[in-house]
């Protein structure tokens, strides 16, 4: 045998990149198999029914007649945030559109203080006022009418439920769980019981909260008279309906928090806490420098949940007020219900549908940017 033919078949193997492809593949065969389940059901259930909201949301469908669509493009949106029927002329609010013509000089002088050139500067203020001047110009024409009220209306009363629900769930959640973290004999009773309400159904939590804020039978309104006062009708009032659903929330759903920051609480080292105790760091001393680091992600992930959960709301609303007094706790959800079963507008619905989904992204990344830039 030749030193030629022994060198040849010592040579190693050298893979190539489809070689490779293929050992990768069968490599991660079992992972692929344990997560194409999850997967699927992932694209059936979640990714189509979003895609189809945003398909149905360019078309004008009468639910009672499905198979009748007509393309209209962008007109749900324009009747959201715009309006129906809108005509654009010349004489429509004026004086409005001079003084932001006017308006838009400081505004010329800053882009030119700045590094655009002066041919940029002049396109983006023309630009900036044949907008103006078409937006001003616009004004409902024949059986037109400004954008939809009571989308705008039960946005804001969604919003309100967010900013006073979140803050307060999220807090009192880290409050308990910060109370029941600690040995002790009635600590896993204390545990269960604040954990209990979260598993009932929202009609059983609906009728137990209507049932406490009756103002002839239930148990706030007998304390109130034994302490001399008059009878609250919360869900009657137009400024207490939307704080008694937001207190009926907060008991039917504090107990999940509760579970999170416990999981969390669990998580930080001991010994942190033992050395603040030997420097005589005082209690809030150890929550600002060990117990909130510590829970930073997890009040990350409780927010985020928090807050996506918030702008869901329906449930309640609709049970225990319908959206009432005068529309008070009108919410998102219950306008789109609305919309698309009783309206049968379902291109409107699917639209509106959308926007609050996209504004719950908003929110959830503005939270993961706001939190980043802590850590």
């Amino acid at each position: 045998m030749s030193q030629k033919t022994i060198f040849s078949e010592r040579r190693p193997e050298v893979p190539t990149a489809g070689n490779r492809f293929a050992k990768s593949v069968k490599k991660d065969l079992a992972g692929w198999g344990f997560i194409g389940p999850f997967m699927l059901i992932y694209l059936v259930f979640l990714v189509w029914p979003i895609l189809q909201a945003i398909g149905l949301g360019f078309f004008k469908i009468d639910l009672l007649v499905i198979t009748d669509r007509t393309f209209i493009g962008l007109q749900n949106y324009f009747r959201m945030f715009w309006g129906e029927n809108m005509e654009w002329t010349l004489g429509n609010m004026w004086e409005w559109r001079i003084a932001g013509l006017l308006l838009l000089i400081p505004v010329f002088r800053g882009w030119r203080s700045k590094t655009l050139s002066t041919l940029e500067s002049v396109v983006y203020s023309v630009s900036l006022v044949v907008i103006f001047a078409g937006v001003m110009g616009l004004a409902p024409g024949d059986g037109g009418r400004w954008n939809d009220s009571l989308f705008w209306l039960s946005f804001g009363n969604t919003v309100l439920f967010v900013l006073l629900s979140t803050p307060v769930i999220v807090g009192v959640g880290l409050l308990l769980a910060m109370a029941l973290n600690r040995p002790g004999r009635w600590t896993g009773v204390l545990r269960t019981v604040f954990f209990a309400p979260y598993v009932l159904s929202v009609s059983v939590l609906t009728l137990i909260w209507a049932f406490l804020l009756n103002p002839q039978l239930g148990l706030i309104g007998t304390f109130l008279e034994f302490i001399g006062l008059e009878p609250i009708s919360f869900l009657t009032s137009p400024t207490l309906a939307m704080p008694a659903i937001v207190i009926a929330t907060l008991w039917w759903t504090v107990g999940f928090n509760v579970v999170l920051y416990l999981a969390g609480l669990q998580d930080i080292d001991k010994s942190l806490y033992e050395a603040a105790e030997i420097d005589g760091a005082s209690f809030w001393q150890r929550f600002r420098d060990v117990t909130w680091p510590g829970l930073r992600r997890t009040t990350l992930l409780v927010m985020v949940l928090q807050i996506i959960a918030s702008f869901q709301i329906f449930g309640q609303v609709f049970i225990m007020t319908r959206g009432g007094p005068n529309g008070a706790t009108r919410v998102s959800i219950q306008h789109i219900y609305e919309s698309a079963f009783r309206d049968f507008n379902l291109g409107y619905a699917s639209a509106m549908s959308v926007f609050l989904f996209l504004v719950m992204i908003v929110f959830s990344v503005l939270q993961f940017r706001f939190s980043r830039d802590e850590t």
